[in-house]
């Protein structure tokens, strides 16, 4: 049953960082054409983004330093991991990856939210 388990959430994380991927290549395409100046003001100027920004950063690295507490306690052999706690290391790193996704979410809304102000002043019928 662990190991079903174990498949499962690290089935979920490769999907779901797939998904990420996407956004992460979505946001690389349109890089060249963003205006900078536009999308920095929109960073600094929502500070709920900045906030979520950081938290996001602060739990995935909090979970990275939990995992790799964990495995330099597997490897110098202290007690055990029992069932649960195997399950416990993969949901955290499903956590990391499900964060870092959010996290690409956010940049892709926003950084197409800044190119959309780039297409709306380039487009000469648009101004009257």
């Amino acid at each position: 049953m662990e190991n079903e388990i174990n498949i499962f959430l690290s089935t979920c994380s490769v999907i779901i960082g797939f998904i990420g991927f996407f956004f992460v290549l979505k946001i690389w395409l349109v890089w060249k054409r963003l205006d900078k100046n536009v999308l920095k003001a929109r960073v600094f100027l929502d500070p709920n983004f900045l906030i979520r920004n950081w938290l996001f950063i602060f739990i995935a690295g909090a979970f990275i330093v939990i995992r790799r507490i964990l495995h330099l306690f597997d490897l110098l052999e202290l007690p055990k991991p029992s069932v649960e706690m195997t399950i416990i290391f993969d949901l955290m790193g499903m956590a990391v990856v499900v964060l870092l996704v959010i996290l690409a979410y956010y940049w892709y809304k926003l950084v197409h939210s800044a190119l959309e102000h780039n297409v709306r002043k380039d487009v000469p019928y648009l101004h009257k």
